[in-house]
């Protein structure tokens, strides 16, 4: 079974060298490489050709594409997937690394069962600063459909693309790109998958190191950024969510109402409360459930349907109405 590693390539001279050495020293050898140069600005191409030459990675292996134009993470993951001829994705970020043993666990889970998974995840852990991602929290083994929307609702399961051994024709069949010209474009796309996902392997084995190099605070015009990104993806969920059966789905429901409140607590607690008012224009223009339908729906007792009640308060009324309620928001998360 071979396996594609995407790797987007961009301003990352300082880090490629130890990227190219963890695939290099991978225990399971059918796979090749996608590099994608997005217009890297640095010498990010020259250290990656040092280094498939120093840790004798057959060149027959690696393949480069160079875009036209600076395009961003999600182009270079999507050329990754269409210039791919594996059965089997897996993307890597190129300041990320993996564990020698990544790809032979991934696989190997691949074929717990006698017919293909659409995807294995595995474990990871952080180099850098703990910036609160959750990590997998269930055991290894076979989820169900069921089970896996579930646990990623709950966030037992993390949201990023990377780390997960996809099977291609899957993400071809139903269109599964990344939306180009987006930040935070991973929840919106891990998001789309729950739409169609069927059985799923897990591995809590760590075969990822995640790369923290950001600096965790925020300049004003940053969050401003950030906001509009997770605005937009908010409303891009509501939509997947009351566009199919998801919409009937308990956990699915909490997941897109939780990330409604914190969206507007981070508004709260990086003071820019004037945002506020853009955050409510976007929910009102989705479809939603009101606190009745919810507990018709999905059955929820009279202490949880009272949180429901009091977390949509904040949309449901007036802004000024909403802000009063505030002080009782992060009780909902």
């Amino acid at each position: 079974m071979k396996v594609s590693v995407i790797i987007p390539i961009y301003n990352v001279e300082n880090y490629i060298e130890a990227c190219i050495a963890s695939v290099a020293a991978q225990t399971f050898h059918d796979f090749d490489v996608i590099a994608v140069d997005d217009c890297t600005q640095d010498s990010s191409i020259e250290v990656l050709q040092a280094s498939i030459e120093k840790y004798g990675m057959p060149k027959d292996k690696i393949t480069v594409i160079r875009h036209e134009r600076n395009r961003g993470l999600s182009a270079s993951r999507n050329t990754g997937i269409e210039a791919s001829n594996s059965e089997y994705v897996f993307f890597l970020d190129s300041d990320d690394t993996i564990t020698p043993n990544c790809l032979e666990l991934l696989v190997n889970a691949s074929k717990w069962l006698c017919f293909s998974l659409d995807m294995v995840v595995g474990n990871y852990v952080i180099a850098g600063p703990e910036i609160g991602c959750p990590h997998i929290n269930v055991d290894s083994g076979v989820l169900s459909r069921r089970a896996y929307i579930k646990a990623y609702c709950k966030e037992l399961i993390y949201p990023m693309a990377w780390n997960r051994l996809i099977r291609r024709d899957f993400l071809l069949k139903h269109k599964l790109f990344f939306e180009e010209g987006l930040i935070h474009e991973d929840t919106l796309w891990s998001f789309q998958l729950l739409k169609y996902i069927g059985r799923v392997g897990v591995v809590k084995d760590n075969t990822y190191i995640y790369r923290i190099r950001q600096n965790s605070l925020q300049s004003s015009s940053d969050f401003e950024c950030h906001f509009k990104a997770k605005s937009c993806i908010l409303g891009k969920l509501t939509d997947i969510m009351f566009g199919c059966s998801l919409k009937y789905d308990r956990y699915v429901f909490d997941f897109v109402e939780k990330e409604k409140i914190r969206l507007l607590y981070d508004c709260y607690s990086s003071g820019k409360m004037h945002l506020v008012r853009e955050l409510y224009t976007v929910i009102r223009n989705k479809p939603h459930f009101m606190p009745w339908q919810a507990k018709l729906f999905f059955g929820y007792s009279k202490p949880i349907y009272r949180r429901i009640v009091q977390r949509d308060e904040h949309y449901n009324q007036s802004f000024e109405d909403g802000l009063k309620v505030f002080s009782n928001l992060p009780n909902a998360l």
